[in-house]
């Protein structure tokens, strides 16, 4: 079968803004953007629509993607701010852009501009339509490389860029999927895995134990491991590791609270096992990290 020029051409994403970035609650973005851009949700919360389609809520831990073209309004609720790690790209290097305004399309303007060019492949057009989801550790680990790298851009970091996006794109193909996969549980149990994520995200220095979650569900604990792992794409522990570590990291960069502190607030009792666990995730001691977080 004859492949359209669309669907042979070839991948060359680029990265043409990444930051780390507060948006206050009194800010509302409408605009269009000549790009796409993926958007991850630290702290806080928002409101977003899709040219007319129904708005959609965004919790701390999901992302969402704005495509090229049409016209977006993303409202900050949370007070006093929220907190994203956004990136724009394109997917065949597209954009020749001077200056990060050349990116934004105010939303009455005539709609004959040059916008980027979406792949012909469905999984692609599939992630635009989804809303939001929840992001995995790789999602989340992937996103903050590609900020560290355009932010301090040391030799080759455009290159660097590049395939920290493919890697971006295949685990974003999983993400969905893992999303897709959801509906095959009742909704019952989603509504309940749901509040049990919820209840994690807000005691997140309880002590989750596989057999507590399962008493919570009213289920036996094999049955609630592969349940959660069927609708958030990752184990219950891993799930916990992931919102502590995150935890962890707002609180490295946010408060003066020492290493043991920070340990103990997100469950760990013992500091040493804290450390050893937030270096597994990160690459790096927390203290680290917060000296890392403070010379950006």
């Amino acid at each position: 079968m004859v492949q359209s020029s669309s669907q042979a051409k070839q991948l060359n994403p680029v990265v043409h803004w990444a930051q780390q970035h507060r948006q206050t609650k009194e800010r509302v973005i409408e605009r269009r953007i000549r790009d796409f851009e993926i958007l991850l949700l630290e702290h806080g919360e928002v409101e977003v629509q899709i040219e007319s389609e129904p708005s959609y809520l965004v919790q701390p831990g999901q992302f969402f993607l704005l495509p090229a073209k049409l016209k977006h309004r993303v409202e900050v609720l949370s007070d006093p701010d929220a907190l994203f790690l956004g990136v724009h790209f394109d997917f065949y290097d597209e954009l020749r852009i001077t200056k990060d305004e050349d990116i934004i399309v105010s939303v009455d303007h005539e709609d004959d501009d040059y916008y980027c060019t979406m792949p012909n492949m469905a999984e692609f057009h599939e992630w635009m339509s989804t809303g939001s989801m929840h992001a995995t550790s790789e999602v989340y680990s992937v996103l903050e490389s590609i900020i560290h790298e355009f932010t301090h851009r040391p030799a080759g970091y455009m290159m660097c860029c590049q395939g920290l996006l493919l890697q971006l794109f295949s685990h974003l193909s999983r993400t969905f999927r893992h999303h897709q996969h959801r509906a095959i549980a009742s909704a019952g149990m989603q509504l309940a895995i749901a509040e049990l994520v919820s209840a994690i995200e807000q005691n997140v220095g309880d002590r989750w134990s596989n057999e507590k979650m399962a008493d919570m569900l009213n289920i036996n604990v094999d049955y609630m491991g592969r349940l959660f792992k069927k609708c958030m794409g990752v184990s219950p522990n891993k799930f916990v590791q992931q919102i502590r570590h995150t935890e962890a990291k707002r609180l490295l960069r946010d408060t003066d609270g020492t290493i043991e502190w920070i340990g103990h607030t997100i469950g760990y009792s013992d500091v040493h096992y804290f450390v050893r666990i937030f270096h597994k995730w990160e690459g790096m001691p927390p203290g680290e990290y917060r000296k890392f977080c403070r010379l950006l």
